[in-house]
């Protein structure tokens, strides 16, 4: 864990910050279903794979410098634990794997790590303890009211385990405000369940897996220990957190390995239908809707450069306004379908650009993209001049505070030959593209908008859902840098 470094006096002035925090704390946990504000909500960033594996030694669930959660963070805002572990905003990121408990872990902690590892054999169990009870000691050193579980690939999985069985009873005691999933293996990973062994140990090689977490990725494992089938959930206390899934869709990773494996769409590690929850139970949605979820053009490695995708991460860490676009139907004017090949096959792409994003970031790049390329939007196949009822969900996501607009830019497609996408009617005329338009809604009120393109015509309708608004600040310390 990382050590205040200061003089015994600021050792002590930290120690009675943190006591007057609590007693914020006390005070805010006294209202009923607060949701804590930003400034009070520490950041745990649950890894994805270790090059060194389960067999890591070292020192686990201690405070750990990583440059992408540093530049994360930086974008947005927000202290690593790093180096301001008071900070009750702080974005905290740990090690779990390793053979040494950190300081803090009492000889229950010990044990309780020894038993899970003993029925589980490690892996995901005893990685989400560990990663719970960091979470724990986060919120008890900083005074933070609650916390964002931030799961990354394999740390989507983990993260998964901590809610479904309210580890260390995070999420019944209302600790954990949000859970953010990024390129994760929510329903485990393909070369790990169907991939063959030669796949699984290419895999295994590649990123250095330990064979348990090999396992522990499968489908049949999460099937038999979480859900079968494994996409789907049913477990009330996933209604408790909202939930905000991001998928990145680029396959062109490793010369298209596990395209041509798996013929599936992929971002070159794990395939799209892998990362979200395909249907969740009434009892498992949070206000009644699905989790949110977003697109960006990135594979598996590169998604941590990708800044429209940070900016669309700040939206769910800071917003409470949910906005929901639908192309609700269209109208084809000029398919673009050669004759004696039936109707045409479309795939209405679009991209989704942030005002505010740039305002406030100086982020210009699309914070979500339904794109032909990235398989990650379905076509439909549709007569001309007739119209077409798609209801087909454009964007879904919070948005910043403030974004009173967002700004649409189609990308549409016709498409004769993707092997994704089963289409083969003609390999020598793929693709053709239709006439494309910008649209700037609004996300202050929900309505309706007109497309009228030379090509092709469509309503879209913009709804709105407020999320409850956060708690207040906590009346006794407002700003832990004071006392840095």
């Amino acid at each position: 864990m990382a050590q205040y470094l200061g003089s015994a006096r600021d050792a002590s002035r930290a120690r009675t910050v943190r006591g007057v925090v609590g007693v914020g704390l006390l005070a805010w946990a006294m209202v009923a279903g607060a949701v804590a504000p930003p400034s009070q909500t520490a950041t745990i960033v649950v890894r994805g794979f270790d090059k060194e594996g389960a067999s890591h030694h070292g020192v686990y669930g201690a405070d750990t410098a990583e440059d992408t959660v540093r530049q994360l963070a930086a974008t947005v805002g927000l202290p690593t634990s790093d180096v301001a572990p008071y900070a009750p905003n702080q974005v905290a990121y740990a090690n779990y794997y390793g053979d040494t408990p950190p300081p803090y872990y009492t000889a229950q902690d010990i044990a309780d790590v020894a038993a899970v590892t003993a029925t589980y054999g490690g892996g995901v169990p005893r990685y989400a303890l560990i990663t719970a009870k960091y979470a724990k000691e986060v919120m008890r050193r900083s005074g933070a009211q609650q916390i964002t579980l931030f799961g990354v690939s394999m740390g989507g999985l983990v993260s998964r385990w901590i809610v479904e069985k309210d580890v260390e009873h995070l999420v019944s005691e209302g600790r954990v405000a949000r859970w953010i999933i990024v390129e994760g293996v929510v329903g485990g990973n393909w070369i790990c369940s169907e991939g063959g062994s030669s796949l699984r140990d290419a895999m295994r090689d590649l990123l250095d897996l330990d064979p348990i977490d090999l396992q522990h990725m499968s489908y049949s494992w999460i099937e038999t220990h979480l859900h079968n089938p494994s996409t789907e959930a049913d477990n009330p206390l996933l209604g408790l957190v909202p939930i905000h899934i991001w998928i990145p869709s680029d396959d062109n990773y490793h010369s298209y390995a596990l395209t041509l494996a798996s013929q599936k769409p992929n971002d070159g590690v794990q395939l799209l239908r892998d990362t979200f929850f395909h249907a969740l139970s009434s009892q498992s949605k949070y206000l009644g809707l699905p989790p949110t979820r977003s697109c960006v053009h990135a594979t598996h490695e590169s998604s941590k450069d990708h800044l429209g995708l940070r900016a669309g991460i700040a939206a769910d860490l800071f917003g409470r306004r949910r906005v929901t676009v639908t192309l609700k139907d269209v109208y084809v004017v000029n398919p673009k379908e050669r004759s004696g090949l039936g109707n045409g096959e479309f795939v209405f792409g679009v991209s989704v650009y942030s005002p505010k994003a740039q305002e406030r970031y100086g982020i210009s790049a699309p914070i979500h993209e339904y794109r032909y390329d990235d398989t990650n939007f379905p076509f439909y196949r549709l007569p001309p001049q007739t119209t077409s009822t798609l209801n087909a969900v454009w964007f879904d996501d919070l948005i910043l505070p403030g974004e009173t607009e967002l700004t649409l830019q189609t990308n549409v497609k016709e498409i004769d030959y993707d092997l994704l996408y089963g289409i083969t009617e003609d390999i020598t005329n793929a693709y053709d593209s239709l006439s494309d338009a910008t649209l700037h809604i609004s996300t202050v009120t929900g309505g309706s908008y007109n497309i009228s393109t030379t090509d092709w015509r469509g309503t879209v309708v913009v709804a709105i859902t407020d999320y409850p608004e956060f708690g207040p600040e906590p009346t006794s310390v407002r700003d832990w840098t004071l006392y840095e």
